[in-house]
């Protein structure tokens, strides 16, 4: 039968590349590696891994067993942590979801706060699309995240954390000064760079009002495109947080949007099918924190 043993030795040869390297970082004699690799895929009726001359190659079965058993090992060594947390402080490791939009904003104050509320919990943070996040979440990768797409989902729990405006934003010469506000159809404009993400923000605003989605360019690369627009050779639409700084300063200018209203709903998540932990408790209220302190709205 199945055992955790079998598991970490599993994990280790598919990190280490080759049989070799596993049994001399596992501390275990490469044949005894190879019969308990062996009996697992005799255990579970699959071919996990196969040799060639470059080392050791994973079956998309081995590979799916791969995200599985990472999330197996690491509940099983949180297992005490966590059950000795009951008496004392949360400990253990949180692995904490942010789409890149996010994770500058918040993940340095979330990091410290964690260290100075929280110090025997060690968090990890990862950088992914909403669209990721929740497959993360269902596949045990992460723990909790903060989704900018909260569509419903049964395996999901949701706690609301608020509203974003989305503003157009260029320097002041790219933006009408005269102009408080903008509509969707204002964007028929030739210079509008956009992230993947924020157009699915913006689709359906764009599919209502029957306009038309015209674009210079379609980027994943927010830093990319924060540079190309404080360079003044484009504008894009964004959440008003990530620019908040630079209008304040005067770098750039944004114009909210209005007749509607644009605005991106941020939710906490984690698996409504795993336990949530204490730690995972604590740090997502750190999460709750420090989103309610991003300046969200254009007001």
């Amino acid at each position: 039968m199945m055992d955790l043993r079998q598991l970490r030795y599993f994990v280790g040869v598919v990190t280490a590349g080759s049989f070799n390297k596993a049994a001399e970082q596992l501390h275990v004699a490469q044949p005894a590696l190879s019969r308990q690799i062996k009996a697992l895929e005799d255990d579970l009726g699959v071919q996990l891994l196969f040799r060639t001359s470059h080392g050791v190659h994973v079956t998309d079965a081995g590979r799916r067993l791969r995200e599985l058993a990472d999330y197996l090992l690491r509940s099983a060594e949180n297992v005490r942590t966590e059950v000795q947390s009951v008496a004392n402080e949360p400990s253990g490791k949180v692995v904490v979801g942010l789409p890149p939009s996010l994770s500058t904003l918040v993940t340095p104050r979330l990091i410290e706060a964690a260290q100075q509320r929280f110090p025997r919990i060690s968090i990890h943070v990862i950088e992914g699309l909403s669209v990721f996040l929740v497959d993360w979440i269902e596949l045990g990768r992460i723990d909790i995240a903060v989704l900018t797409d909260p569509r419903q989902d049964h395996s999901i729990e949701r706690r609301d954390l608020g509203y974003e405006d989305m503003v157009l934003v260029g320097t002041p010469d790219k933006i009408d000064t005269l102009r408080k506000s903008v509509t969707v159809r204002d964007m028929d404009r030739p210079d509008v760079v956009i992230s993947n993400g924020f157009l699915r923000v913006m689709q359906p605003w764009y599919e209502a009002a029957g306009a038309k989605q015209r674009f210079a360019m379609e980027l994943d690369s927010i830093p990319i495109i924060k540079s190309m627009v404080e360079r003044g050779i484009y504008v894009t639409i964004v959440p008003y947080a990530m620019v908040h700084r630079e209008v304040v300063s005067g770098l750039l200018r944004a114009l909210p949007f209005d007749n509607p209203r644009i605005q991106r709903h941020l939710v906490l998540a984690n698996s409504s099918r795993r336990p949530v932990t204490q730690s995972m408790v604590a740090i997502g209220e750190l999460i709750a924190a420090e989103i309610a302190l991003i300046p969200k709205t254009f007001d």
